[in-house]
């Protein structure tokens, strides 16, 4: 028969072989697990080091994930000490046709700002976009706050803006411009254009051509980083002024300063006193039927008064870029120095534009007779009613939640759409990620 020492020594041994095999069994685990980890890791990190760097990768396990549509995964990416610095978001965007574009996009840990970006390129049927293509894109975004836009969608191309503001009385249709006559200190010659349509403002544009045609326009320099100004990008700024005018319809109701800043443009500190300069000599062309076409005309008559060929003047896409040294024959009668529309309306003999004696050929212009507007309406004022204001939007984002204006592949919106819409599509998950967060 065993003994009560027999039996208690019994026990002891099984429970010492009991806590023995547990933790060979807990360390077999924990190699297993921590050679699977590190595997693991090894493979994020040569999937993402060169899109965020970190110590350590994590998937983020959230609803949001599978809801967001163009979201495959998102990661979250930690420092040594366990912090998050940043996320990875797997991203699959297709075009009309269906073609394909997959990437990963590194945001910082805000959620807020682009700071890398890897094309995967496994798709079946891939958005055409070649290694230097992504080069161009990628580098217009690093460091830049979502969502973006492509340039000349965002000014140029913009659908109507409606709005409850009446615009001034007496508007024509069509396309009016105004430019600087001289340089600024940097070398750019403002010019603005506005579309009127139905006695409104349809569509604004403004930008600065440089006299260095190796610079090019101010709003491509701010792009790159080369014009420079305090707050968000000039491109930016430019875009907000003149989404404004289209809203508010009336220059005076910029509410521009002595200073020549105004406050009531969110994001705008640059100076815009040269924008409604030029925007109220636009309005005023429009009302007297004066439109672009004869502006520029008129203009190149002026330069050629001058003794200079103003196609020599002109570049790549027509922008006249000629600064006038001496404005003093501008001010015939009392004329406004940048006003060439008062100009033109009075006869300008050659002596009077070159201060030499000449023959006495005259520089006229009959600004277009007074058309109706398509909406019937009295002094060019459409009755078409505006009962509210609708924004024009990007990828379902409205143009004014976008922060970053690039140029994209030259311009062209059929090669950039995919690659915006892949950063657009992160933009809509962080900022419904973070709101969750918050």
């Amino acid at each position: 028969m065993m003994t009560r020492a027999q039996l208690r020594k019994m026990l002891i041994d099984l429970a010492v072989m009991l806590v023995l095999s547990i933790m060979v069994i807990s360390l077999g685990i924990y190699i297993s697990y921590d050679k699977s980890n590190i595997r693991e890791q090894q493979r994020y990190k040569a999937l993402f080091g060169n899109v965020v760097k970190a110590s350590s990768y994590e998937e983020l396990k959230h609803d949001l994930v599978k809801e967001t549509e163009g979201v495959n995964h998102v990661y979250l990416a930690y420092d040594r000490e366990g912090r998050i610095i940043g996320y990875i978001a797997d991203i699959s965007v297709f075009d009309s046709e269906g073609r394909q574009l997959h990437s990963y996009v590194g945001i910082n840990s805000d959620g807020s700002t682009i700071i890398g970006y890897k094309r995967i390129n496994d798709e079946e049927d891939p958005i055409p976009l070649e290694l230097n293509d992504i080069g161009t894109l990628s580098a217009q975004v690093m460091g830049k706050q979502m969502p973006i836009a492509l340039s000349k969608s965002g000014f140029e191309d913009v659908d109507v803006v409606y709005s409850d503001y009446n615009p001034p009385a007496g508007l024509q249709d069509g396309t009016y411009y105004a430019q600087s006559l001289t340089k600024d200190k940097k070398g750019y010659i403002d010019y603005v254009e506005i579309e009127i349509s139905d006695g409104r403002i349809k569509r604004v544009v403004w930008d600065g051509i440089n006299i260095d045609p190796t610079t090019g326009s101010r709003n491509q320099a701010s792009l790159t980083g080369a014009y420079v100004i305090s707050g968000e990008n000039w491109a930016t700024q430019c875009y907000n002024v003149c989404h404004a005018l289209i809203e508010l319809q009336d220059v005076s109701r910029l509410a521009m300063k002595s200073d020549g800043t105004t406050e009531i443009i969110p994001g705008v500190t640059t100076n815009i006193s040269a924008f409604v300069d030029l925007a109220n000599e636009c309005l005023d062309n429009s009302k007297a039927g004066f439109d672009k076409d004869q502006y520029l005309d008129t203009l190149c008559e002026i330069i050629t008064s001058q003794g200079v060929d103003p196609e020599s003047k002109k570049d790549s896409n027509g922008f006249i870029v000629y600064p006038f040294e001496d404005l003093s024959y501008f001010k015939k009668d009392g004329a406004p120095d940048t006003d060439l529309k008062t100009v033109y309306e009075t006869t300008l003999t050659e002596d009077e534009l070159t201060g030499q004696e000449g023959d006495d050929t005259e520089v006229t212009v009959t600004p277009k007779p007074a058309s109706s507007p398509s909406s019937g309406g009295e002094d060019g004022i459409a009755t078409d009613p505006y009962s509210s204001i609708i924004s024009n939007s990007i990828d379902g984002i409205p143009l004014s939640e976008v922060r970053t204006f690039i140029q994209g592949i030259n311009y062209d919106m059929g090669k950039s759409s995919g690659f915006i819409t892949t950063i657009n599509t992160t933009y809509k998950f962080f900022r419904e990620y973070m709101n969750w967060i918050g």
